[in-house]
């Protein structure tokens, strides 16, 4: 199956998914994500913001700010097609950008990604090794050549696990998945 068609067929079966059902398993991945040693002790955490299909990031990024962790989210670059990175103190710091998501308001400063220790990134379909489809932008795959030693964690449904996702030379293996059930590792690159 082609990344377009595995892209089609994972984005449908998701939307597909009840409101509530992304709520109630959207907490359950947040419980799972506490749980991440890496994440408990990181300092700085880079968090998406979500689409209302995606596994819902509102809920970490207030648990982060509450936790005392500085928080990065995303701001879209179109013309550069890249991600810059800013931190925010509060949710009410987003507003509508690019495509419709919740960015930070173009006034605020951007950060390197290498300075957060967890990277939180969205995910339409995953396989066992860390193989990762996004909207087919690249955007995320770019912004994480720059993580530094940041740990690449994917937000994600079982749902969404394919035996198989095709990569290119351009994408990027993410290091652990966080689904509403466990954690999966992957194996040193």
């Amino acid at each position: 199956m082609s990344k377009a068609d595995l892209r089609q067929s994972a984005l449908k079966s998701r939307r597909s998914l009840a409101r509530e059902s992304i709520r109630a398993q959207s907490a359950e991945v947040m419980t799972v994500l506490l749980g991440l040693p890496e994440y408990a002790r990181a300092k700085t955490v880079a968090s998406y913001s979500a689409k209302k299909d995606e596994v819902q990031t509102s809920g970490i990024i207030e648990q982060a700010l509450s936790s005392g962790k500085n928080v990065l989210v995303p701001r879209v670059d179109l013309t550069s097609e890249s991600l810059s990175f800013c931190e925010i103190h509060s949710l009410s710091e987003l507003s509508p950008g690019s495509f419709g998501i919740l960015e930070p308001r173009g006034s605020a400063p951007s950060r390197p990604l290498s300075e957060s220790e967890v990277v939180l990134v969205p995910v339409v379909a995953w396989d066992e090794k860390g193989n990762r489809l996004g909207y087919g932008r690249g955007y995320f795959d770019k912004a994480l050549k720059s993580r530094g030693r940041s740990l690449a964690a994917g937000l994600a449904l079982e749902s969404q696990r394919f035996p198989t996702i095709p990569q290119d030379s351009d994408d990027e293996r993410l290091d652990v998945i966080i689904t509403e059930r466990r954690i999966v590792r992957m194996e040193a690159k």
